[in-house]
């Protein structure tokens, strides 16, 4: 009777969590446009929004959306290469709870774990979860990285109109170059963790650590799975990991156009659909390690500072805030919609 209780409490608790957190997205995002509106001019903000069409905000949403069956495809042709057939439903579930939780936890961190956790509910093994969502999020940095390196010339015609942010984002740049080389080396050879971990119990003051010493020794283990995991998928299914690496910059390339509709359809302004591209992918390298739930307010500021050396004043605050609200807000929005929507059909059925 006692577990019934705590198993309640604790749902209770997650979905309190959930709430405060949905509540400070909210808050926070709102508090950041009216900041960076007070800067531009508020009167010249309200002008601009009450012109904007709503194709803007239905186009910008449906594009955005088009990425989550893009996603789940992707998961159905990864796990089916394994044997290890999951549906569609379970597969868009997947997908939808990863951007979901990223949109709620500090620095978007959430969503990677409970996309692992929720694949072992499903039947897979939990070296094969961490192998696919790790592998699709390596590949996510060797994208934005390869991107950058390739027009590496564009990249810095961009920061020079850039301003005081560029050395923002130069900063961000190096630390996410230093982190994909970093996870590209864990990956390579998990073995490390291994021992890193051993080597904290040698230098534990703990004169017994017996407990220690068994965990380490589960978890070479573990990582000796992994490694034969990641080495079945990045060696043998070479194929599958180009065709996915190629989604993963589809699904990118989607995000930026969502972007670029609210761009050019609040401005006018007929920009390259490629420059905005690439403008995305730089700013993205620097957003989400601001420490609040789906880095609300970091991703508003920072945009609002690089924007600013691109359109005009009173277009900055009026393009982040219907393109947050397309991207982010409604998503969340939908994002419960749709997986509220496959609970009751699986409880249904």
């Amino acid at each position: 009777m006692s577990e019934k209780i705590d198993k309640k409490e604790k749902g209770t608790l997650s979905r309190k969590k959930i709430i405060i957190n949905i509540i400070l997205v909210v808050i926070i995002g709102f508090a950041i446009n009216i900041v960076i509106s007070f800067f531009s001019d508020f009167e010249d903000t309200v002008s601009v929004l009450k012109n904007v069409n709503i194709s803007v905000v239905l186009i910008s949403f449906l594009i955005f959306s088009t990425t989550y069956f893009i996603d789940s495809i992707r998961l159905c042709i990864v796990t089916s290469s394994f044997q290890k057939k999951i549906n569609f439903k379970d597969a868009l579930k997947n997908t939808l709870s990863y951007y979901f939780v990223s949109n709620i936890t500090p620095m978007t961190s959430g969503g990677q774990p409970y996309q692992i956790y929720h694949l072992t509910q499903i039947g897979i093994e939990s070296t094969l979860a961490t192998n696919i969502v790790m592998s699709r999020f390596i590949e996510s940095l060797i994208f934005s990285g390869g991107v950058i390196l390739i027009f590496l010339k564009k990249v810095i015609n961009v920061l020079d109109k850039v301003g005081v942010g560029r050395y923002i984002i130069i900063a961000g740049i190096v630390v996410s170059m230093s982190l994909t080389s970093l996870l590209i080396l864990i990956f390579v050879y998990p073995k490390l963790l291994y021992k890193i971990f051993n080597f904290f119990i040698k230098i534990w003051p703990k004169k017994n650590k017996t407990k220690m010493k068994e965990r380490a020794s589960k978890l070479e283990n573990w990582l000796e799975n992994l490694k034969d995991s990641i080495h079945s998928l990045w060696i043998q299914k070479a194929k599958i990991v180009a065709f996915d690496f190629i989604l993963g910059g589809v699904v990118t390339f989607l995000h930026s156009l969502a972007f670029y509709v609210a761009l050019a359809g609040i401005t006018g302004v007929k920009f390259g659909i490629f420059d905005v591209f690439i403008l995305f992918i730089i700013m993205n390298f620097v957003v989400y390690y601001v420490p609040t739930p789906g880095s609300t307010g970091g991703v508003e500021a920072f945009y609002g500072i690089v924007l600013s050396g691109f359109i005009q004043k009173k277009f900055t605050s009026p393009v982040i805030l219907i393109w947050r609200f397309s991207t982010y807000y409604l998503q969340i929005v939908f994002e419960i919609l749709v997986l509220f929507f496959i609970r009751n059909n699986k409880k249904d059925e």
